[in-house]
Order: structure tokens, then sequence, then C-alpha cells
């Protein structure tokens, strides 16, 4: 859909007054840049998208922001663009909270290792392993799989910086899956 075919001048005037077709007009401008910026993801979060960029679009133009109607379509691409990024970052922060989602294989080496499964041999096997990892990779397992603290929570008690932290994780798991995937698979 493009501007120019409609007159959207005239339909924020009519949105403004309560019209519900103005109404369906502007979320069906909406939804088409959702689409465009392939939210899929967050399909089920497009109706308060849209309220969103409703209450500022109208916000805008009620406070005289939006002069110019040719450029309506653009200005709500743009605030659009904006409201599905912030939603991303609300969401990631979110995500970012949780612990870290391992495979199958990592999640039964935290289980022995915390005393969710028969200590056994691997138990042994993985904490003679973790051990060999350098001290500061050897609190961040700790912290994450044993003490069930967050990213953030490991991060602020050690003061290892976020990223840092992510990337020991990463290449902590990965020597641990190493070491352990002969033994483990002889056994």
């Amino acid at each position: 859909m493009d501007g120019a075919s409609e007159d959207w001048n005239a339909t924020v005037e009519r949105l403004l007054a309560g019209d519900r077709v103005a109404f369906l007009e502007f979320n069906r401008l909406v939804t088409g840049f959702l689409t465009q910026l392939r939210a899929y993801d967050f399909r089920e979060e497009w109706e308060d998208l849209r309220q969103e960029v409703l209450l500022a679009v109208v916000a805008n133009v009620r406070a005289g922001r939006l002069r110019d109607p040719q450029a309506f379509v653009g200005y709500v691409k743009i605030i659009t663009r904006n409201k599905f990024i912030d939603r991303l970052k609300r969401h990631l922060r979110h995500a970012e909270k949780e612990t870290l989602p391992w495979d199958e294989e990592t999640a039964r080496a935290a289980a022995v290792a915390s005393g969710a499964e028969a200590a056994g041999e691997r138990a042994g096997d993985l904490w003679a392993a973790v051990r060999e990892l350098p001290g500061e990779q050897q609190r961040i397992l700790e912290g994450i799989y044993v003490e069930g603290k967050t990213y953030r929570e490991v991060s602020e008690a050690t003061g290892i910086p976020l990223g840092t932290l992510k990337r020991w994780l990463r290449a902590s798991l990965a020597a641990l899956r190493a070491r352990l995937a002969g033994a483990w698979e002889d056994g």
C-alpha cells in the first residue's frame, strides 16, 4: 500500500473523530509495516503494538508535530519500527535473565552434578573437568548451573562483564563437552 493512494490527512481527522473505518485503515497500514519487518514471532503482540503506534501518532498529531500529510505514511512506518524494536529489546532483556538453555547432554551433566540423579562416576568426571578450567570459568559454571543464578547475577557477583561472561561460558561448555564426550561414550 502506498501513501499516495489514500488521503491520510482526512483519515487522521476521521480517526481523531472516532471513525471506526479510519481506525481499521490505520491498523491495516501498521499491520503492513509489521509484516515488512517480519515480526511474525511477535504476532500475539501485534494488537498491543498497533495500539502503541496509534497512541503515539495521535499524541503527535494533536501536539502539532506532524503537519505534512505527505509524510504521514513514512512517519507511521518509523514509529511502528521503533515500537517493534522497543518490544524486541524488552523481550531480549527478559530472555537474558533466564538461565542458559542447554542440550540434553549438558542438562544430564548438570543434573548429575547437582545431585538430581545418582552421583556416580559421571559427576566425579564432570567436576574434575570443571576444576581443570580457569578459576573464573569455574565460578561462572557454579553460579549458573549449581546456584541457579541468572547471567546478570553471576556477572555482578564476579565482576565479569556480561558479554565476557557469556563468551567464557560458551567456551567452558565446549571444553567440557569435548573432554567428557569420549569418557561418557565409553561408559
